[in-house]
């Protein structure tokens, strides 16, 4: 065969270092899970809670502040208890923990969402297509195939967990002008980021061994849902039939979630809020009584009796069918859910380490 061009091109790429060989397959991932417009669309829609989120905290702030601004909204505080409006400082904390209990209660499906998206295909296509060959073929060790491709799942997941976290914190010390605000919200926001790390871990390892079971797409995806949605319902079925502490444990998404308010202590949060407004209702009846000179006291405008604020109730742990899991499942201790996953992630590198050992040299 004649050479119709011989010559020298030089290389015009940067090196980098060998600890650096995984980014080049997290990057070559991110861009082709960048196409799918799927994944696009659910990656801007789980902004909307951190937008939610950080809304919230700058109106704290200026609640503390008993801004003018707020004046156009003087009608949404009617119905708080007097205590809390006369020192809503007190209550940093509580309310602080229950707003970022809910933004990653809720970001929680979004996560689930983006690795049903983005997971399936990360090994899944190599096995189908024998590309797995071609990767140990250049300077790559499995340890660093593994961590490109958890690499584009902890993207996904680190974007929409850990920024608005960061940027939601700081506009709520921004808008607070108090100082000692490091001092009462620096757990919850170590709490949070504690969290995100044991979503981040989690997910992404047991997606990656999931996907390393077969060589379709669409029955990783399955299995997938299986983990996620069944495995609540399933959970909930047994607390109903069995009524054993151990039922709720079968529920992934169940035990993220008892991780969540073990690391932030949501319980606490909202029996002091139910405390709260069981003390602003106590004062509005005493206040509706009749007094000694046989009158009643001042009602307010009208003659018309505020009304009375209820003490709200604490979410309860629902499965994705909506019946709720086993009542012992308030007592069953948080550290339980995390030896599960731990137990997972053990068991995700099991079974990525036999999947793939048999691949590392080529055929």
């Amino acid at each position: 065969m004649p050479i119709l061009e011989q010559g020298y091109q030089h290389w015009a790429g940067s090196l980098h270092g060998h600890a650096w060989r995984w980014a080049a397959i997290t990057r070559q991932g991110i861009r082709a899970q960048a196409g799918n417009k799927w994944l696009r669309w659910i990656f801007l829609g789980a902004f909307t809670p951190a937008l939610v989120l950080a809304g919230f905290l700058v109106f704290w702030g200026l609640f503390e502040q008993k801004s003018s601004v707020l004046a156009p909204l003087l009608f949404l505080f009617q119905g708080l208890p007097e205590e809390l409006r006369a020192g809503p400082r007190g209550f940093r904390t509580t309310f602080w923990t229950l707003a970022f209990n809910t933004f990653l209660r809720v970001e929680l499906y979004f996560s689930m969402l983006l690795v049903l998206l983005a997971g399936p295909e990360l090994i899944s296509q190599d096995l189908r297509f024998n590309a797995i060959p071609l990767y140990f073929s250049r300077p790559v060790r499995r340890i660093d195939y593994f961590l490109g491709k958890f690499g584009v799942v902890a993207a996904f997941l680190s974007a929409v967990i850990f920024v608005p976290v960061v940027l939601a914190y700081a506009l709520g010390v921004g808008f607070s002008l108090d100082p000692l605000v490091f001092r009462d919200t620096w757990r919850i926001f170590a709490g949070t980021l504690a969290y995100g790390a044991i979503v981040v871990v989690s997910a992404g390892t047991l997606i990656l061994a999931v996907s390393s079971l077969s060589k379709n797409s669409r029955y990783v995806g399955a299995m997938w849902v299986g983990i996620w949605i069944v495995s609540g319902i399933a959970a909930g079925q047994l607390g109903a039939v069995v009524r054993q502490p151990w039922c709720p444990l079968v529920s992934y998404v169940g035990n993220l979630d008892r991780i969540r308010e073990g690391l932030l202590d949501t319980p606490a949060a909202y029996e002091r809020l139910r405390s709260l407004f069981q003390a602003g209702q106590d004062q509005l009846r005493q206040g509706a009584r009749p007094s000694l000179l046989g009158g009643r006291r001042r009602r307010g405008p009208d003659n018309m009796a505020p009304p009375l604020p209820r003490p709200p109730e604490p979410p309860r742990l629902n499965g994705p069918s909506g019946t709720s899991t086993d009542e012992k499942a308030a007592d069953l201790p948080w550290p339980w859910s995390l030896a599960v996953l731990a137990g997972l992630g053990v068991l995700s590198v099991g079974i990525l380490s036999v999947r793939i050992r048999s691949l590392d040299r080529l055929r």
